[in-house]
């Protein structure tokens, strides 16, 4: 594993355990037995860096929960939609590797000091882009403010229990079984097509 690599896992680490603002250089290095000047060397920054952190954890979700679901290309767009819903509740539920990119994101947005720019370009690159489409063929021939409230529900109600963990603390008195969490999954499903499909025909 080259350098590099070793810095971004490391990273992955840090920051889905503290965020972005209390997540220190010295311990990414330290973790990727790497010198101090590394990041600068191998990045330029620190925000360069979690910009990379953001992609490669976003990468490893997408190999377990994938946003197309595995669903055909010519498959209704209602499907895809809930299929792309699924995965990000999906990985704000995984406590894996794969639950890593939304942990990052819940402890580093709402952060003061967080770099808010490479946040939502990374946001817009990652999530917004390949869901424009589908709610474009979903929602027909509209405003810009409507597929903007369209995307904000859409990605807000997906992520809501990475935002607020204790969410699921709430709802289940219990460590909820694997068909409670499935039950609880299709239920957020379910409001976010909801969503989605009031804002139809709206201007």
């Amino acid at each position: 594993m080259t350098v590099n690599d070793k810095l971004i896992n490391s990273a992955i680490r840090v920051f889905s355990k503290n965020g972005y603002r209390d997540g220190k250089v010295a311990e990414i290095v330290r973790g990727a037995k790497a010198n101090i000047a590394a990041v600068n060397y191998y990045f330029g920054s620190k925000e360069k860096l979690f910009a990379q952190v953001l992609r490669k954890a976003f990468a490893v979700a997408e190999q377990t929960h994938p946003i197309s679901g595995g669903l055909p290309h010519d498959a209704p767009v209602e499907l895809k939609l809930a299929a792309f819903a699924r995965a990000i509740v999906r990985r704000t539920l995984d406590k894996g590797p794969s639950g890593d990119y939304d942990r990052i994101m819940s402890k580093t947005v709402h952060s003061p000091g967080s770099p808010i720019d490479t946040i939502c370009d990374e946001v817009t690159t990652l999530k917004v882009i390949p869901l424009r489409p589908l709610l474009a063929e979903y929602l027909g021939d509209t405003d810009e403010v409507v597929y903007a409230v369209a995307t904000l529900n859409f990605l807000s109600l997906a992520s809501v229990v990475a935002k607020h963990p204790f969410v699921i603390d709430r709802i289940f008195v219990d460590s909820p079984t694997q068909d409670a969490l499935e039950e609880f999954i299709e239920l957020q499903v379910t409001a976010i097509i909801a969503a989605t499909k009031s804002l139809k025909k709206q201007k």
